[in-house]
């Protein structure tokens, strides 16, 4: 059984989903060193405990600010125990970062059946589970919340051998923009982020696969973090259902 040892309340609780690379990473890191409780999750419990043990190093005094758990986003039931465990521990949710991802680099004839399931479940079913779960309790502690979505600058036009990836992420703004509407009366705020793009290990996937970086200016994943962290701290400079567009300046 795991146990939970109560903490204080800082002013925010923060739920960080694929949050053991890469913007989810870095955005947890920064959410964690300006004063807010952060919630760690991969669907790889290694990766969760090595990004743990670097938030340890770099913030020792805040490790009862730290939670770290395995969760598949795709699956309802590792959600809503994340969901409980952390509600347990620090008291509530105040944000939600939907941030886990994958991507094929594949035309649309070689994209199995299997990889297009995949990408679909973990990038827009993910998005629609973990939203479902804490926009319950969001509303009823009727205090407000914020909810971030990261799609990508693929959601906003379509690319050659991402189709799946650019279905996954044309839905997350749809279901961005819906969702905000449902909650326009709860003090609820949904947004996206449509980043371009970013060094992460996703797209050095991709680069292996075949897709062609020439004359792209990355961004790195601490100028995403930062952009979130805006979203966030100054929600009322967005509209509720505003996905932004953020590029390489």
């Amino acid at each position: 059984m795991l146990m939970i040892n109560l903490v204080t309340p800082t002013k925010y609780t923060a739920i960080v989903t694929g949050s053991t690379r890469g913007i989810g990473k870095e955005t947890a890191l920064l959410l964690l060193k300006n004063g807010m409780n952060v919630i760690v999750s991969s669907k790889s419990r290694q990766s969760v405990d090595n990004v743990i043990q670097e938030m340890y190093l770099k913030f020792p005094s805040k490790k009862e600010n730290i939670l770290g758990l395995k969760c598949d986003v795709s699956k309802y039931f590792d959600i809503k125990s994340l969901v409980d465990i952390s509600i347990r521990k620090f008291g509530g949710i105040d944000i939600l970062i939907n941030n886990a991802g994958i991507v094929y680099y594949r035309s649309l004839i070689d994209t199995t059946e299997e990889e297009w399931d995949k990408t679909i479940n973990i990038n827009l079913k993910g998005t629609f589970l973990f939203t479902k779960e804490v926009l319950t309790h969001l509303i009823k502690n009727k205090s407000g919340g914020v909810i971030v979505n990261v799609s990508s600058g693929a959601g906003k036009s379509g690319f050659p051998n991402l189709s799946a990836y650019c279905a996954s992420k044309f839905g997350v703004i749809g279901l961005t923009e819906s969702i905000a509407k449902e909650v326009a009366d709860n003090n609820v705020k949904v947004m996206a982020i449509c980043p371009g793009g970013v060094d992460t290990d996703m797209i050095k996937d991709i680069v292996n696969e075949g897709y062609n970086l020439s004359n792209r200016n990355l961004m790195k994943p601490e100028e995403v973090a930062k952009k979130i962290y805006d979203m966030i701290i100054n929600k009322k400079d967005y509209y509720n259902g505003q996905s932004i567009e953020f590029y390489n300046k």
